[in-house]
């Protein structure tokens, strides 16, 4: 028989149990009207919503979560 409690969801406190709080490392590679285009490490293209930064530009560096850039992490290079 195995363990029930194997198969049980545990959050640690302070994390959120839906997306455990990530944040990724992007790169914009085009800048639209509030949102970017970045590409991920692995080269993943992703639309980014840009509400709760400043101005960004192509070759910045944003921390994403959940599809929003939290933070401008500067230019790359």
């Amino acid at each position: 028989m195995s363990d029930p409690s194997a198969s049980e969801c545990r959050v640690e406190p302070g994390h959120c149990i839906t997306c455990s709080d990530e944040g990724v490392a992007m790169l914009v590679l085009e800048v639209q009207a509030g949102a970017a285009v970045c590409a991920d490490s692995d080269r993943r293209r992703q639309r980014v919503e840009l509400d709760l930064v400043g101005p960004v530009s192509r070759g910045d560096q944003l921390l994403v979560h959940a599809g929003v850039a939290i933070a401008n992490l500067g230019a790359t290079g």
